[in-house]
């Protein structure tokens, strides 16, 4: 078992919003995502299927084939490769787990988004 004290892990600004990694194993990783109003990312996508849980607000994702909104409480499953974007007019939080992720360990995850970090500044 291992235990995550949330309010113990940093974070790290990037262009979809603020991270917070908070487990990473070969299998999944688990992030906590802080959403700025205003924020709209352009569709993208990632090489491993994603899962979003909006824990907090409303943002709307597009893709060239659909449009949702998702809500507090909602969860939005993106297939790998699977190209959409975002958009948030308020402020939102979301937990992001990524299966069969790409990174093997917490540290390399960090590593990767302090690289963003420094971008973004």
């Amino acid at each position: 078992m291992e235990v995550v004290r949330f309010n113990e892990m940093e974070e790290f600004n990037t262009p979809e919003g603020v991270m917070k990694p908070l487990f990473v194993s070969e299998k999944i990783a688990v992030i906590h995502l802080k959403i700025p109003a205003g924020l709209k990312v352009e569709p993208h996508s990632h090489p491993r299927d994603g899962i979003m849980i909006l824990t907090k607000g409303r943002v709307r994702l597009a893709s060239e084939r659909e449009k949702a909104e998702i809500n507090t409480g909602d969860l939005a499953f993106i297939p790998a490769n699977f190209v959409t974007g975002l958009e948030c007019e308020d402020d939102a939080e979301a937990i992001l787990i990524s299966l069969g992720a790409h990174y093997k360990t917490l540290d390399e995850l960090k590593s990767i988004l302090r690289r963003l970090n420094d971008a973004n500044e």
